[in-house]
């Protein structure tokens, strides 16, 4: 009996998915559950079990092909259990036969020693494994030992070296391409930037560090989620979203706050739910385990969906300014830059303190330049008064 495996609807409002990598081939016999493909949304990438157990017949579609919700992508003989093994002619003068496992054995890239992130990445940079001599202990490949391997132009002919190569523009970095031009089409942009003094904050958190009691190291993040949420409350407009379908601005209710990381393939935003409702180190275990699991590619579908509003910090990269695309369908995104001492004018003195830029970008179709403004004002008397976000815990 031939099972047709058919792409699942495997997330709110996915129509279709990307074939990252097979995981199996034309004449596998695969287990209940055993893994098949590897499928990337605009939500999330999944690995995709069988639901049966059998042999492979098809496997439709190749790497990078774009399949809807509902198409075939494998073809499963549900009728043989495992299938013969093949066998060669008998020796001469033993009377043996030679006999070899039924399965496809492990060859190529596929018998690299990596991490799943590590496939990924050089699955995203057009990079062969099996080319690959890793540096890592037993061999492991290290994302160190993808150089810029892609597709490289032939040298001219009086032997000079080629003028460029090409990388393939799939996967993750088309989504956020994807993802982005959408948001550039539909919102229409503006920025605002301003400077926060955070010398009490920074003393804070080194206070907290030196402390014995202290059971976690604690970033900056936390803190600048808690003063966005207590802005988000004093300004809703920022915490919405436009349906221009549907002529209507719905503010959120619930705080979701979406936290741009930077990871080998590319910018993810993993989202902090109720940021509201966590205790400032309940916040920053959150905060840690999301970013961690981002980089590391281990994040389900959930945890990367629903935001409300988004903040991108860089640390010690974040550099002076910048001007963020909004994660659209929201209307606004925060970005925070390092932290660095500078001198400043305090009651005519200069003195030197811990200072910090933010820039924000905003629908202006929903968030007046005077709204943002003043938001970005809230924020900042929050970061720089650290001490008045505990009254505003739950």
């Amino acid at each position: 009996m031939a099972f047709e495996f058919k792409l699942p609807d495997i997330g709110e409002g996915v129509v279709e998915g990307e074939i990252i990598r097979w995981l199996i081939q034309p004449g596998d016999q695969v287990e209940e559950d055993q893994p098949m493909v590897e499928v990337m949304t605009d939500k999330a990438t999944v690995e995709l079990p069988s639901p049966v157990k059998g042999r492979v017949l098809e496997c439709r579609g190749a790497e990078g092909d774009i399949v809807a919700v509902g198409a075939t992508l494998v073809v499963i003989d549900t009728g043989i259990e495992e299938a013969p093994p093949p066998q060669a002619p008998e020796s001469a003068g033993t009377g043996t036969r030679e006999v070899r496992k039924p399965a496809s054995p492990v060859r190529g890239a596929d018998a690299a020693l990596a991490t799943p992130a590590i496939r990924r990445l050089a699955q995203a940079r057009g990079i062969d494994l099996a080319k690959i001599e890793g540096s890592g202990p037993g061999g492991r490949i290290l994302e160190k030992d993808l150089e810029v391997r892609g597709k490289v132009e032939p040298g001219t002919p009086d032997g000079e070296a080629p003028e460029f190569e090409t990388l393939p523009y799939r996967a993750l970095r088309r989504k956020i391409g994807e993802h982005l031009t959408r948001s550039k089409r539909s919102a229409v942009h503006y920025s605002y930037l301003e400077e926060a003094d955070v010398t009490e904050l920074v003393e804070l958190r080194r206070r907290y560090l030196a402390e014995e009691t202290a059971r976690r190291r604690i970033t900056y993040l936390p803190f600048i989620l808690k003063a966005v949420v207590s802005g988000l409350r004093a300004f809703p407009l920022l915490n919405s979203t436009l349906d221009e379908e549907g002529g209507e601005i719905r503010l959120h209710k619930r705080y979701h706050i979406g936290i741009a990381t930077a990871t080998s393939e590319g910018l993810v935003v993993p989202v902090v739910r109720d940021v509201d409702r966590r205790p400032l180190l309940e916040l920053a275990d959150e905060v840690g385990r999301l970013t961690e699991g981002a980089r590391r590619g281990e994040l389900k579908p959930g945890d990367l969906k629903g935001s409300t509003f988004t903040v991108h910090s860089l640390g010690t990269l974040g550099g002076l300014a910048a001007t963020p695309v909004i994660n659209y369908p929201e209307v606004a995104i925060l970005a925070v830059h390092k932290i660095e001492e500078r001198p400043v004018v305090r009651k005519g003195r200069v003195v030197i303190r811990d200072m910090m830029n933010l820039s924000i970008s905003l629908d202006h179709r929903v968030v007046d330049g005077a709204v943002g403004a003043r938001f970005m004002q809230h924020v900042i008397r929050r970061i720089e008064a650290p001490g008045l976000m505990l009254f505003e815990e739950r």
